[in-house]
């Protein structure tokens, strides 16, 4: 994906938080869509999110529940628990909808600021740039760990684990786009 694009896709989540934060309730049928898919573990999980990553994960569930590349029911309602699931690692109060957009842009233009940022991320206060960073690097594998105390099957652990990475997989490969379109 180009910087363009990159530029594209930012303004337009960031467009969606604006709104998702002034309409941060679930509809009935969402809520029911959400205990259909996901344990009350995994719901806990959820709700510990900030609505902005609540509705950006309803957005990827919604995207890969439609993709034609998805051939059975088992992988599909996998993709769709992943989908729901696959930034559980950014909790809610991580980030500002402003500190989003300021980490995102790091990442695109300044990739040796945010190494040295990354340096005492994990160790700065929340709410600091410096946690924003650490938070966005390290999410997946915090959300990975977290399903992973509440017994997830493995399939589900390494699709939220790998959904940053390169695809090693058809199933990542799915997730992976559904996420980029969202």
């Amino acid at each position: 994906m180009g910087r363009d694009n990159s530029v594209q896709k930012l303004y337009r989540q960031w467009a969606n938080a604006i709104k998702y934060r002034h309409n941060p309730r679930h509809t009935e049928e969402e809520l029911k869509f959400l205990q259909k898919y996901l344990s009350d573990w995994e719901r806990a999980l959820y709700n510990q999110m900030g609505t902005i990553d609540q509705r950006h994960a309803l957005d990827v569930a919604s995207t890969v529940k439609k993709d034609p590349r998805i051939t059975n029911e088992e992988e599909r309602t996998l993709l769709i628990r992943a989908a729901l699931l696959h930034d559980i690692g950014k909790v809610k109060g991580d980030f500002t909808i402003w500190q989003r957009v300021m980490v995102k842009l790091i990442y695109m233009f300044f990739p040796n600021y945010r190494k040295k940022l990354l340096v005492d991320g994990e160790k700065s206060k929340r709410g600091t740039l410096q946690k924003a960073v650490y938070v966005q690097d390290v999410h997946s594998k915090r959300g990975a760990h977290m399903l992973c105390l509440g017994g997830a099957d493995q399939e589900l652990v390494q699709l939220v684990k790998n959904h940053h990475s390169i695809p090693r997989s058809r199933l990542e490969r799915c997730l992976l786009d559904a996420d980029n379109l969202n």
